[in-house]
């Protein structure tokens, strides 16, 4: 069975993302702030240049011909390969990796809380909340969003009708 290129793309992005992230953690240190910064400059990075090159590699495949809406198929499941090596590669980080990050930052959020003079009684909702922040999933949408309005993007600039196809309408 021959896989679409852009789960071989996605797939090889998601490693990408997976070192970079865990390289970048280990230099920075794993309860360095920046390090959250930088991954997601890595994820916007990585969408961009993976929907776009999905869909030239898809173009090209066809002859030089694209609809919209293949350019649109292959951008989302890039997107969502990506997503989903970006999901499980959250999960294995905060579960095995640095199980005790979470519970640092929820330690720092605690005390600039109490710096902040907020309400005992109220800090059982900002750690929910701060704590749904490092969730596996959390970047699922985001990631899916943007590959939404880069494939958007990408089907309308390279879009190219074949003049030779019989049209269904």
């Amino acid at each position: 069975m021959k896989f679409p290129k852009s789960i071989l793309i996605g797939l090889i992005a998601g490693l990408i993302f997976s070192g970079a992230w865990y390289a970048m953690a280990r230099s920075m240190g794993f309860y360095n702030v920046d390090v959250y910064v930088y991954r997601n400059y890595l994820t916007f990075g990585l969408i961009i240049l993976g929907v776009v090159l999905c869909v030239l590699l898809e173009k090209r495949s066809r002859g030089g011909f694209l609809e919209f809406k293949q350019a649109l198929k292959t951008g989302m499941l890039y997107s969502l390969v990506l997503a989903l090596c970006i999901a499980i590669f959250n999960y294995v980080y905060y579960n095995f990796i640095s199980p005790d990050t979470i519970d640092y930052f929820l330690s720092e959020a605690k005390n600039a809380m109490i710096a902040d003079k907020v309400k005992p009684e109220d800090f059982p909702k900002y750690l929910d909340a701060a704590r749904a922040n490092y969730g596996s999933f959390r970047l699922m949408p985001p990631v899916l969003f943007w590959g939404l309005v880069i494939s958007l993007l990408s089907g309308a600039i390279f879009q190219k009708k074949d003049p030779n196809a019989i049209s269904a309408n």
